[in-house]
């Protein structure tokens, strides 16, 4: 993630995410997930939460992520065209969405109206995004992405989803999930892979 940030000339805060193992922090939040899938959902809501606090938007971020090279230019694009009541806006997914006409598009990649984005791996939040997903996402039954697609379809939550994705997960046998270890979907393959120019993939 450092040598990612580096390349790209970002700048990265990090946050410990909760582990499976810390039930001290996990029995204070209700639900019968089970730990990995709950700890997924705790780390979550904890950065929703600073989110609502500074009343800012941020782009949420897991460990196993990879960058087009040229995401700083097409973002300003989107950016531009994004309509001004976003509360999530999906730079990642891992589902083949029912995407209707493009609101627009910066390099080739295009701006829709999410229908089922899936995956947490590449997220923004707005503050108005943050402070409504502490109210729905309380006490969830299923993970924590699907509980997000669940709020999203009937607009619950406003969201819009960038295809072709900007940022992707790599995955291989030696990085397994954390949260299904035993789930190998095919790996998303971006136009001009960071990992790849910096000879880490």
């Amino acid at each position: 993630m450092e040598a990612v940030a580096n390349a790209l000339n970002l700048d990265f805060d990090f946050f410990e995410a909760i582990s499976k193992d810390d039930y001290k922090t996990l029995n204070e939040y209700e639900s019968d997930l089970a730990p990995p899938q709950k700890a997924c959902y705790v780390s979550h809501y904890k950065v929703w939460q600073l989110v609502a606090q500074r009343n800012s938007s941020a782009l949420i971020l897991e460990d196993d992520v990879d960058f087009e090279m040229n995401i700083s230019s097409v973002m300003l694009e989107i950016l531009r065209i994004l309509p001004a009541d976003w509360e999530m806006l999906y730079l990642g997914h891992c589902s083949q969405e029912d995407f209707g006409e493009p609101l627009g598009e910066s390099s080739g990649f295009k701006l829709f109206k999410s229908t089922r984005p899936s995956c947490t791996h590449a997220y923004a939040v707005s503050s108005s995004g943050a402070a409504k997903l502490l109210e729905l996402l309380v006490n969830p039954k299923m993970p924590v992405d699907v509980e997000l697609v669940f709020n999203i379809e009937p607009g619950k939550i406003i969201s819009y989803s960038i295809e072709p994705p900007l940022i992707a997960q790599w995955k291989s046998p030696d990085n397994p999930s954390d949260i299904s270890p035993g789930a190998m979907d095919e790996m998303q393959h971006l136009q001009n892979s960071t990992l790849h120019y910096l000879g880490l993939s």
